[in-house]
């Protein structure tokens, strides 16, 4: 059995001990402990920067009088304001979608028993730990930040996401960055290659033998594989947050 607490610091032991926090976890699995944990210090930190972003939301769209340009407004606001909060409480949706590749390649790959399988997922979601320190870098930004020119509606949404892990790190260009470095940042930066790189110390751990390069060359496929996911889905699921789901 886990000592008391264990699954509960689990996703910051594993940050700064890996291998060890890793062994620890798969010797006594307990999935459903660490993925609540994660995902509600997750949940937390993320909804961190709503007050801000609510705020830079109604500044850039105010109220003006006219009851038919304010319904028009407040329907705007309504749409811009689900996206938020869905995007505050769904962290990453490429490492969330990679991550259940993972537990769909792996298991025929190492050949798990039945009773096995927990420690699987243990090592599926303990590989998410690094977004919570993404989540604690974009509450900084969004605070700590100052925008420095008018705020435009999607600004609101944003600017947690200026808080640059990737490719954005190396444009030095005058202005915002291309949409196709945005869309690579989002899938493809420093803490999803973490997350990518726990999933290969799990692997190796579950495996039991030297190191091999599929356990290597595995998590990042699933890790590419969620972004492509992320990336078809986003067209479907963006309008219908904004739409309302069920609305």
């Amino acid at each position: 059995m886990n000592p008391p607490g264990r699954s509960w610091t689990a996703p910051v032991a594993v940050l700064l001990d890996p291998a060890g926090t890793v062994a620890r976890a798969i010797a006594s699995p307990d999935p459903w402990r660490l993925l609540l944990t994660l995902a509600l210090a997750s949940a937390v930190v993320g909804l961190g920067t709503l007050p801000a972003q609510v705020g830079m939301l109604s500044a850039a769209l105010p109220l003006v009088g006219n009851p038919l340009l304010d319904a028009q407004t407040e329907t705007l606001r309504g749409g811009i304001l689900r996206l938020i909060v869905a995007d505050r409480l769904v962290p990453a949706p490429a490492v969330i979608l990679g991550a259940l590749a993972l537990m769909l390649t792996a298991d025929p790959v190492l050949m798990l028993p039945v009773a096995r399988r927990r420690e699987l997922l243990v090592v599926a979601v303990l590989g998410l730990s690094p977004v919570l320190v993404q989540r604690i870098g974009e509450l900084a930004m969004t605070w700590l930040v100052d925008p420095g020119r008018a705020v435009a509606a999607g600004d609101a949404l944003t600017v947690p996401h200026r808080f640059a892990a990737g490719a954005r790190l190396f444009w030095h260009a005058a202005g915002p960055a291309p949409a196709w470095i945005e869309l690579l940042e989002a899938r493809v930066n420093l803490f999803t290659l973490w997350c990518a790189g726990l999933w290969g110390l799990g692997l190796h751990a579950l495996a039991g033998r030297r190191w091999e390069p599929w356990q290597v060359l595995l998590p990042l496929g699933c890790l590419g594989a969620g972004g492509l996911l992320s990336w078809l889905l986003g067209p479907l699921v963006v309008p219908a947050i904004l739409r309302g789901i069920g609305s």
